[in-house]
């Protein structure tokens, strides 16, 4: 007998023997487990304005925009306090002497801004640190809800000396805003 023929016997019957379940049914799992960080993130940056004071005498200027403050976070914050260089809380020239200003030298914050505490920075002199973090920034979890990318205005008001043509100088300040988290 043909050897080819002889196997095709043999398979034939192992076939006719073996029935439905020749071939078992394979399944084949497979998973993946993803996982991601979220950054933390915590970012103060300030953009100055072009353009001096007016110190011009008699000259009285309300709610100048002077700065914008950037803030990105996406944790609670503890503190955010504002401070001047000067302890008069205005601008003073090289020997130390504040400009005599004819109203107070303030600053504020505009009332859409949700890290601060726009109480805290409306018209304030910062002849002392103030501390101004909105409840909402300190506990974002439960009143913001997601973390934080704003631009906060900050604005100056003043009024030019009432007495007469002040001597010439230059007089300056430096306005840190410092934020600390929880």
């Amino acid at each position: 007998m043909n050897p080819i023929k002889y196997l095709r016997i043999v398979m034939a019957v192992m076939l006719a023997t073996m029935g439905p379940n020749v071939f078992a049914i394979d399944t084949a799992i497979a998973t993946l487990e993803l996982s991601g960080n979220v950054p933390t993130v915590f970012s103060l940056t300030a953009r100055g304005l072009p353009g001096d004071l007016d110190l011009t005498p008699n000259v009285e200027v309300q709610n100048r925009l002077i700065g914008i403050l950037h803030f990105k976070y996406n944790q609670d914050v503890d503190t955010i306090t504002f401070e001047s260089s000067t302890g008069s809380g205005m601008p003073e020239n090289a020997a130390g002497d504040a400009y005599d200003f004819g109203t107070d030298f303030s600053v504020s914050i505009t009332p859409d801004c949700f890290s601060i505490d726009e109480a805290d920075i409306t018209d304030v002199v910062l002849s002392a640190p103030v501390e101004a973090a909105s409840d909402e920034a300190r506990d974002l979890a439960n009143n913001g809800g997601n973390g934080v990318i704003e631009d906060c205005h900050l604005t100056a008001s003043w009024g030019g000396t009432t007495a007469s043509l002040p001597l010439a100088g230059v007089y300056s300040m430096t306005i840190t805003v410092t934020m600390v988290s929880q």
